[in-house]
């Protein structure tokens, strides 16, 4: 007789990974498995990141681009402008929180900085720095390694009629932001940024009592100057003073500079040059690189905003007698000089290159 034999029920299966995902493969295929899942869990983020971050443009984080400041509103809403006028640098700005500026409707005009010094009107000298930022991300847009343009000249539509309208009526040392809207090259609308400082157009700076010896130099109340070595011995060798000490980057051998410069005889005090010295005469420029030997050799290293006597020899000035050369040093211009022979003992050019017939720079906004 077969007894029949029953089977035992089955045991409640326990709740594995495999349970839900079917049998899961064991040996190498499994390993091949998991490495395929966790490159995969790597590579996609990274790839939807790249996408977004090249919609949005190189260089710009997402977070940054998500928030469009109204350009419209309150200037400190928006931006920090940092830097000191007149120190021979490049101003920066930072826009608030990292965002990008819209469109604004109009153009707008705010002075972050007043200035202390004479006031400019149409038709008067001005030294304008002007740098350019865009609305986009803050990047300096002025086109040049040194951040910023100088333009100098008479005041007035040359320099562009947003700009001649902003500084207008201010004094130099002052600071003044415009804002107008613009469309980059990719499209987008958003804010064209301007900086433009006001640079002072006489020497700044520290006043300090001349040697003994050195020529006079008196100041007229419209700027004018009046230089006399009346008694004193012809210099034999050369010799500098500073009248007055600015607190300016230092001048190099090859710069060019934007300065007030005259020459006098010594024996005589005649002009050898005509002035520009004075309220109404828009400074010149001044090649160090196309200038006498005594005024190259004796500017180097001194300080931009300073007043500067130079009591020069024959052999150091125009080969012919002894001169005195008061020079006002009132900016560095970064446009590159030409290349020049250099002026030399006995030739017949003036202290400076005479290149002050236009302005450095101009901007048509």
């Amino acid at each position: 007789m077969v007894t029949e034999t029953q089977e035992p029920e089955p045991t409640q299966r326990r709740r594995t990974l495999g349970g839900p995902l079917g049998r899961m493969p064991r040996g190498p295929l499994a390993v091949g498995l998991i490495g395929v899942v966790v490159l995969a869990m790597i590579l996609v983020p990274l790839a939807v990141n790249k996408l977004i971050s090249g919609r949005n443009g190189a260089g710009t984080s997402t977070a940054a681009q998500s928030t469009v400041l109204d350009g419209n509103a309150p200037l400190s809403q928006l931006l920090k402008v940092s830097g000191r006028v007149g120190s021979g640098v490049a101003p920066s700005i930072e826009l608030n929180g990292d965002a990008s500026l819209s469109a604004p409707d109009s153009v707008l005009t705010d002075v972050v900085q007043t200035g202390q010094g004479r006031a400019v009107s149409e038709g008067t000298p001005v030294i304008l720095q002007v740098s350019q930022f865009s609305g986009l991300n803050g990047r300096n847009t002025t086109g040049n390694e040194a951040g910023y343009k100088l333009w100098q000249g008479l005041l007035g539509p040359d320099v562009g009629n947003y700009i001649n309208t902003a500084v207008s009526g201010q004094r130099e040392g002052a600071r003044v932001v415009l804002r107008e809207p613009t469309e980059e090259d990719n499209g987008s609308r958003t804010t064209k940024i301007t900086v433009v400082d006001l640079l002072p157009t006489t020497a700044t700076g520290e006043a300090r009592q001349p040697a003994a010896g050195t020529p006079t130099v008196t100041e007229g109340p419209d700027g004018s100057i009046t230089v006399s070595s009346a008694g004193l011995p012809a210099p034999t060798r050369v010799s500098t003073e500073i009248l007055i000490k600015g607190t300016g980057p230092q001048i190099g051998a090859q710069d060019r500079l934007i300065a007030r410069t005259t020459m006098v005889s010594w024996a005589t005090g005649q002009p050898l040059e005509k002035s520009t010295f004075g309220h109404q005469e828009p400074p010149k420029q001044l090649d160090m690189s196309n200038a006498l030997v005594g005024v190259s050799q004796n500017l180097v290293d001194i300080t931009v905003g300073s007043r500067v006597v130079l009591s020069l020899p024959a052999e150091q000035a125009q080969g012919k007698e002894p001169v005195v050369v008061v020079i006002d040093v009132l900016a560095k211009d970064p446009t590159q000089a030409p290349k020049a022979s250099g002026a030399r003992a006995g030739s017949e050019s003036s202290a400076t290159t005479d290149s002050s017939a236009g302005p450095t720079s101009k901007d048509q906004s």
